[in-house]
């Protein structure tokens, strides 16, 4: 990352980083009491009511064009309750582990609908190679069957949803103030869950147990308001590039927390193919600002 900061700015770049890499470690806490509806549409509507306060503070509204809302309405079902939901639901059969690592490429579906559809990127020999390398660690995480079977596919699946979701985002709704699109977007997103959530039978909580119930609290208060609000910030104050590399530092966090707090087991292969993918997306991800940086050296 090039952006220059303070250390405050830097302070709170880790903590956003380590907020979202976090999430998948509370998500397998609030899965012991909680269905992966009633976690969605609970974390989304917290989150919703959250920014509804920053909005008010800030004395920004929601705006009243049909045509906006449509975007806004839209966004919130195929940008955040489609894939939240099935990001949650595949953790009841993989990892955190492996869903953080996987929930990682998002940013190379990104580049590939960028440089594909909107031709607004182009193809580099590191990138390239990046996606190979991702694509061939996932290939092999995905063919062992102790690795969730199928489930592994749909958490790329979700990460795929989130790049179509940002890409539409920044064509339809570029002039928004991204506290305005994160709120109207969470809260057309939990009005969406609800019915959805009744529908499928899932509209229960039971008597959930208390640390369940405070992973959900964390997950939509820090995970979503927080984490998009500080989003938000360094995309305003450094750029959307530099605001995204914090992508590539989340699995380490997941990571840490899934081995050490969750005791979670993995076999020799799924830590290989978990490698692979990580050096993927390092290669991706750091791969043109390394070689930028070696062809600027005098020579």
């Amino acid at each position: 990352m090039t952006a220059r900061g303070t250390a405050r700015d830097y302070g709170l770049y880790a903590v956003m980083t380590s907020i979202w890499g976090a999430s998948f470690f509370f998500t397998a806490i609030a899965l012991r009491s909680f269905n992966p509806y009633m976690i969605v549409l609970i974390r989304m509507a917290l989150a919703a009511a959250a920014l509804g306060i920053v909005l008010r503070v800030r004395g920004l509204a929601v705006p009243r064009d049909r045509r906006l809302l449509g975007h806004l309405a839209l966004l919130g079902a195929f940008n955040i309750a489609l894939p939240f939901t099935l990001l949650t639901a595949a953790q009841q059969h993989v990892t955190s582990s492996t869903a953080v690592v996987l929930s990682a490429t998002t940013p190379v579906f990104v580049f590939l609908i960028a440089s594909l559809v909107t031709r607004a990127e182009r193809f580099s020999a590191s990138r390239l190679a990046g996606i190979v390398i991702a694509f061939f660690g996932m290939a092999a995480l995905s063919g062992g069957s102790a690795a969730g079977g199928a489930w592994p596919l749909a958490v790329v699946a979700s990460s795929a949803i989130f790049a179509i979701g940002n890409v539409y985002t920044r064509t339809h709704l570029p002039h928004l103030d991204p506290a305005v699109i994160a709120y109207g977007q969470l809260t057309a997103a939990t009005l969406w869950l609800v019915p959805a959530t009744a529908l499928t039978g899932n509209l229960s909580a039971g008597r959930p147990a208390l640390l369940p119930v405070l992973a959900v609290v964390e997950l939509g208060l820090l995970a979503s308001a927080a984490g998009y609000l500080l989003y938000f910030r360094f995309i305003l104050r450094w750029g959307s590039t530099a605001a995204s590399v914090n992508t590539y530092l989340q699995p380490f966090v997941g990571l840490l927390l899934s081995v050490l707090v969750l005791d979670e087991a993995m076999s020799a292969r799924q830590w290989g193919a978990l490698a692979v993918i990580l050096l993927g997306l390092l290669t991706f991800g750091l791969g043109p600002a390394l070689v930028s940086r070696a062809r600027a050296r005098p020579r």
